[in-house]
């Protein structure tokens, strides 16, 4: 069925042909009633006075206007004569009609082109009137800002290219051109005296930094103080990936503060009340948001950094799945997660080269099926050694297989931050606090940071991918606001895949929750969302061994591989002991005695194996005595030979290769040893042991403390630590 469009608009055509019929029949009406003609002037004149208020409001120019005008009152004068002189049918009228219409409706476009070229000229001449008082106030500004860098900075022949303001009309940026030779350098060591001349309010303040090429300045002057302001969190919890950047806050100028957890490590501190669980919060929100990460906790003080993030879902039941993957309160659950960590970065590195191959990248691409783990550690001064040492070899080695940590501390100083971890965090922030030399230490080499920069609480500075450290203020992010961000993202958050799943310690991974909960929210009641967390075996993590005392020679994990004969033992020490303690079991023949105890005090190695020669293969073998000779008669000297110890009977426990391993780094002492030359050592005793699986064990005492890192690349080697702790060693 046909339908008349009552919102349709009319063309040049349907318009004339409207004003023609409009007019015949008022005329003709007025005609045949006999109603006075000059009714239809009348209708004509409200009819001009309606059409000039309607193009008036829509913003037609006056000579358009006009023209409107000039067609109602031609309609009104044709229809007055039409019916005055009629009848409007006739011939005479009809043509005269016609002429009308046919001349509004060729004048139309002439008039709309007029218009439009009008109106061009109109704005081309506002917009250059706009830009030559903007070049005005430019110059200006210009003139000012050259003046004042040579009367503070005492640098000549400045040249101002651009001052811009900035979109939140909170400051403007100025673009300098330096002198010849002139670094902007110079103009930083002036920012407070740049400011001070400007008379900026308290808060505002003027950054310099290098501009885009050699010889160039950029000079940010914030006129409004931004981060004095509260700044809530977006709104837009949209999906991420990891590979994003995210913002954490605002600068001075209004440009977001951005750091990313991607391919770099994190180090945050902050003084009690100024913002730094806050801040870390921000982080948590903006990794829950990715659908192709894990979110690791550990916190061993409370585990507040988890339940804000947990609540919602173990109490309330608001959504089916805990945002947070993994959360260690207790420090044995934090070794199970540090170890399979470092599990995973070692399975991932063997089994999923294939995928790195066809991505053609020497790094893992992450996804929601084999997503990233990112480990967020709060309050790393009360950890234990171990636990820092595993922390710096996740750093260390997960970059390329997409396990990355984010540390945060209360101070900046070298017994809560070790130097490895600073080292190793290329994002970094900090928010207020008290010492100076506490940002310098994190922030090395930007010396200059002030912290009266960023005084209120949530203020700080973020440095990230090899920027300097800008003040910011970090979104604020309140418990409700934490409770929807986590009901809204539960749904799209990822699972651990199967591989990093089948790794050793991944028996602990399924019954975390049934360990974790209850220990989280005693006395209280968990909701029935949790069930298919909590309601299976539960496998306790190992229990830590006591720090004191000598440590097992496999010394990696609790209940790992290679538990073998402790060093200090009686066993260990007759199968392995120290120079100057070996005997020479007694045997038919006479046998010369040992060499002397070399003056530095070293272990040696004694080879339990009697069918292998102590010295390297490479050494000359001796020649063989003729067939002819007779024995050699006993007052006759032979060439010294290691000594050899008797054969163990079959009740003596016979030590492993990792045991041997680790003798061999106490041998070494406070030089240490090597990958190769533990190979090679380990040949000399009977063992078959390949550097590989040498290097192995080392990164598994490294990470468990046993034994120090020292060095890099190819000057790498490792020092048991008894001797780098100052105490003798243990065996």
């Amino acid at each position: 069925m046909f339908e008349l469009d009552w919102q349709g608009r009319h063309t040049l055509n349907t318009g004339a042909a409207t004003a023609v019929t409009s007019a015949l029949a008022v005329s003709s009406l007025t005609y045949v009633s006999g109603v006075d003609p000059l009714w239809d002037a009348g209708i004509a004149a409200a009819g001009a006075l309606g059409s000039v208020l309607a193009g008036a409001r829509s913003g037609h120019l006056p000579a358009t206007l006009t023209y409107r005008a000039g067609l109602w009152a031609g309609a009104g004068a044709w229809s007055w004569w039409a019916a005055a002189d009629g009848p409007p049918w006739s011939w005479p009228c009809l043509a005269a009609l016609a002429g009308g219409a046919a001349f509004g409706r060729l004048t139309w476009n002439a008039i709309g082109r007029h218009e439009s070229a009008e109106k061009l000229r109109r704005r081309k001449a506002a917009w250059d009137a706009q830009e030559a008082a903007r070049q005005e106030r430019h110059d200006a500004w210009g003139e000012q800002w050259k003046q004042r860098l040579a009367r503070i900075t005492k640098l000549e022949g400045c040249r101002i290219v651009a001052i811009q303001p900035w979109a939140a009309n909170t400051g403007y940026t100025v673009e300098v051109e330096l002198p010849g030779g002139a670094t902007w350098n110079q103009l930083k060591r002036f920012e407070e005296a740049l400011g001070s001349d400007l008379r900026l309010p308290e808060g505002c303040g003027v950054e310099v930094a290098g501009g885009r090429r050699k010889g160039t300045a950029i000079i940010r002057v914030a006129t409004v103080n931004v981060i004095e302001q509260t700044i809530p969190f977006p709104a837009d919890l949209s999906p991420t990936s990891i590979d994003d950047e995210f913002a954490i806050g605002l600068h001075k100028d209004g440009t977001y503060a951005k750091g990313s957890l991607a391919f770099q490590c994190g180090l945050g501190i902050g003084d009690t009340g100024s913002g730094k669980t806050n801040t870390l919060n921000v982080i948590n929100a903006q990794l829950v948001r990715t659908v192709d990460a894990l979110v690791w906790h550990i916190d061993t003080t409370g585990a507040g950094l988890s339940l804000p993030w947990l609540t919602s879902w173990a109490i309330d039941g608001t959504h089916q799945r805990p945002v947070i993957d993994w959360t260690a309160p207790t420090l044995d659950e934090a070794r199970a997660l540090l170890t399979m960590a470092i599990q995973i970065i070692e399975a991932r590195k063997r089994r999923y080269q294939q995928v790195m191959r066809q991505a053609n990248d020497t790094k893992l691409p992450v996804s929601p099926e084999i997503p990233a783990i990112i480990i967020v550690v709060d309050e790393t001064a009360d950890l234990p050694r171990d636990i820092k040492g595993m922390i710096e070899t996740v750093m260390n080695t997960g970059r390329a297989v997409r396990v990355r940590v984010k540390v945060s501390s209360l101070r900046a100083t070298t017994d809560s931050v070790p130097v490895a971890v600073r080292k190793r965090a290329k994002w970094r922030w900090g928010m207020y606090v008290t010492d100076p030399e506490e940002l310098a230490y994190l922030f090395s080499g930007y010396q200059k940071v002030d912290p009266s920069d960023a005084p209120w609480p949530g203020c700080g500075f973020n440095a990230y991918n090899s920027t300097k450290p800008r003040p910011c203020k970090a979104f604020q992010l309140t418990p409700q606001r934490m409770d929807r961000i986590a009901a809204a993202v539960s749904a799209r958050r990822p699972v651990l895949d199967k591989i990093s799943c089948e790794v050793p310690h991944g028996r602990y991974y399924p019954s975390r929750w049934a360990r974790v909960l209850p220990r989280l929210y005693e006395g209280e009641q968990l909701h029935a969302v949790t069930r298919p967390y909590t309601a299976v075996p539960v496998v306790p993590v190992p229990t830590a061994a006591p720090q004191s005392g000598p440590a097992p020679a496999s010394g990696a994990v609790p209940g790992g591989p290679g538990a073998g004969i402790r060093p200090g033992s009686p066993e260990w020490n007759r199968l392995f002991p120290r120079r100057g303690d070996a005997t020479t079991p007694a045997a038919p023949e006479e046998k010369p005695a040992a060499p002397a105890d070399p003056p530095d005090g070293r272990l040696r190695l004694v080879v339990n194996n009697t069918d292998r020669p102590q010295n390297p293969p490479e050494a000359p073998p001796e020649p063989p005595a003729p067939a002819h000779s007779d024995p050699a008669p006993a007052q006759k000297p032979e060439p010294p030979r290691p000594p050899e110890q008797a054969k163990p009977t079959s009740a003596e426990p016979q030590p492993t290769a990792q045991d041997a391993a680790m003798r061999l780094v106490l041998d070494a002492g406070p030089d240490g040893t090597g990958p190769s030359r533990m190979e090679a050592d380990l040949k000399a005793m009977g063992y078959s042991t390949h550097r590989t699986t040498i290097s192995g064990w080392l990164r598994l005492w490294a990470a468990a403390a046993e034994v120090f890192q020292m060095g890099s690349g190819t000057q790498t080697y490792y020092v048991h630590r008894s001797y780098v702790s100052g105490r003798p060693p243990s065996a």
